[in-house]
């Protein structure tokens, strides 16, 4: 599936070029993009899933670096929190060769329903593989490999989806803590959960936090006493920097990496 609606956008980011890009300075600009292209739909602040960085061939050489991606993607999730922000859909960053100019950053962002695949751009015609003969048993007979296309595109890729970020923290008095990325927690007095309360007045189970819409969610679990954000009390409740949360005696602090 294409786009459903499309931000008009390759707005450019111009820097001063003073010799090479530096990634703080490609994080920051996607950072701005981030809070530039909000739109308010339903009651909420939703950006953009999609961005295509467009830089110089030099620059797009240096900085396609697994770390460099890996990086910018933590940027905009933490961004989206920050920012009190909503998005929708799986987050997807290229950095591409930008042909028209050497002088500018560029960056396309566009609301996406899938995840675009990622272009193939191998091509098996002319490969090594396809030309190799092998042996059968006999010599009086040769047979071509035949290459399986899909694998050698897969194991050539750099996977970025999948990858476990560590967004926020959540830690309490005595300085214990969880971190938090995209999987669910859970909280309360039983030993199986993330977070162990050694406090009476918590539930065995009581709040679990999950990662919707690119956001921490706290829920109360049917607890006893009750869940706390802020001094107030919740079921449901997205956590923003510097929440507190109160949950029997114990005050928890929720902290964007």
């Amino acid at each position: 599936m294409k786009l459903t609606t499309v931000i008009s956008s390759q707005i450019a980011n111009l820097f001063q070029k003073r010799g090479e890009v530096e990634p703080s300075a490609l994080i920051k600009a996607l950072e701005r993009e981030v809070v530039k292209q909000k739109k308010y739909v339903d009651g909420f602040n939703v950006v953009p899933n999609d961005y295509t960085i467009f830089l110089s061939e030099e620059d797009c050489h240096r900085l396609s670096a697994a770390r460099v991606i890996k990086s910018l993607y933590e940027a905009v999730e933490r961004k989206v929190i920050r920012e009190n922000c909503f998005m929708d859909g799986v987050l997807n960053i290229k950095i591409e060769k930008n042909s028209d100019t050497e002088d500018a950053i560029i960056i396309s962002a566009q609301f996406v329903e899938e995840t675009p695949q990622i272009e193939d751009t191998i091509n098996l015609e002319n490969d090594v593989l396809s030309q190799t003969l092998i042996s059968s048993g006999d010599t009086t007979y040769k047979s071509t490999i035949i290459a399986d296309k899909t694998k050698i595109i897969a194991s050539m890729k750099t996977a970025t989806q999948g990858v476990s970020y560590d967004l926020a923290v959540i830690s309490d008095m005595k300085n214990a803590e969880v971190i938090l990325g995209e999987r669910q927690v859970y909280f309360g007095r039983k030993d199986t959960n993330d977070f162990i309360l050694e406090d009476e007045g918590a539930s065995r189970i009581h709040a679990y936090i999950s990662y919707e819409r690119h956001r921490h969610v706290l829920r109360d679990a049917g607890s006893l006493n009750g869940t706390f954000v802020n001094k107030n009390p919740i079921t449901r409740n997205e956590l923003r920097h510097g929440d507190k949360i109160l949950i029997g005696n114990t005050v928890l602090v929720y902290k964007v990496l």
